[in-house]
């Protein structure tokens, strides 16, 4: 599919007032496959090319080339001349943008606004009557402002869905609050939301004020300060078992406790046992299990969405 052809189907959409969530409901298929349709990199199959002219109320031929083909009762004059100009600098727009490489694409009209994408980025803008869209497909966000309100959406497997309705209430994460003050307060200091009552709950115990007790009564009791630092290295932990409870990443916990542990464990051999070698080669190896859990992380999410 073409980009001029994109670019309409992004038109067609924000013209009906639709996010590509609330357009990816509508037709039964995944947002995903939405701004793969408006980015050129797939084409809708026929059944949901007819379902979008039927819901935007064109024609194929209008939605697939801009225009309408002759009627029935036959073109007025110059018609058909003004159809082919148009379909010819459609044409001409595609082969422009496919010229430019990597290099920003810049379309800007009175009817469809200010439009760039910028492929190398993976970013797109768009200004138009409809408000204010931005999508970046790397980090797989998506902003948009418009007159239905608010929405935010990401990929990321720690993002947000965010939208403001237009009865005053918030839906976040799917789950919707009566103001913005009741959202706030039903979410963590850290400002992540908790998608069951036992990981919110998890998260609201005040963990580091008990681990500075804990420390205070080993130094005092037991005159244990140096060792007693070593707590310290639970707080994370035990943050990121609240994490693993709520949203089951399992990938995530490793990454968060293997760090803390591995640093516990060379701070222990380097100053009770004073041996920093070799416990510093225990150092070296975060940053990789690091890079393998974002890489299963990733992995998953493409098994998802594909």
């Amino acid at each position: 599919m073409d980009l001029a052809m994109a670019q309409r189907l992004v038109d067609r959409r924000k013209a009906a007032g639709l996010s590509q969530e609330a357009l990816a409901a509508q037709l039964g298929v995944s947002r995903q496959a939405v701004s793969k349709w408006e980015r050129s990199e797939s084409s809708p199959d026929t059944d949901n090319l007819i379902a979008l002219a039927a819901l935007y109320g064109v024609s194929l031929d209008k939605l697939l080339y801009g225009e309408a083909t002759n009627d029935a009762d036959g073109p007025e004059d110059g018609s058909a001349d003004t159809e082919t100009a148009d379909v010819a600098d459609e044409a001409e727009d595609s082969a422009e943008h496919a010229d430019c490489g990597d290099k920003p694409l810049v379309d800007i009209s009175l009817a469809r606004g200010i439009h760039v994408i910028d492929p190398n980025k993976g970013e797109e803008v768009h200004v138009g009557w409809s408000g204010i869209h931005v999508t970046n497909e790397r980090k797989g966000e998506e902003v948009h402002v418009g007159p239905g309100g608010v929405h935010i959406d990401t990929l990321e497997d720690d993002g947000h869905s965010v939208r403001t309705n237009d009865d005053g209430t918030v839906t976040i994460d799917g789950e919707t609050f009566s103001s913005w003050k009741e959202a706030h307060d039903k979410l963590d200091h850290h400002g992540k939301h908790f998608h069951t009552k036992v990981g919110r709950a998890w998260n609201k115990f005040p963990f580091p004020a008990l681990v500075t007790l804990a420390y205070l009564v080993l130094g005092i009791v037991y005159g244990t300060w140096g060792m007693g630092l070593f707590l310290v290295f639970l707080v994370p932990v035990y943050y990121a078992i609240g994490d693993f409870i709520d949203r089951r990443h399992l990938s995530k916990l490793t990454e968060c406790v293997y760090p803390a542990a591995a640093i516990a464990w060379f701070l222990y051999m380097w100053l009770c046992l004073g041996q920093p070698h070799p416990a510093w080669i225990i150092l070296i190896t975060i940053p990789i299990v690091k890079a393998l859990m974002r890489w299963c992380r990733k992995q998953w999410k493409c098994r998802k969405q594909a």
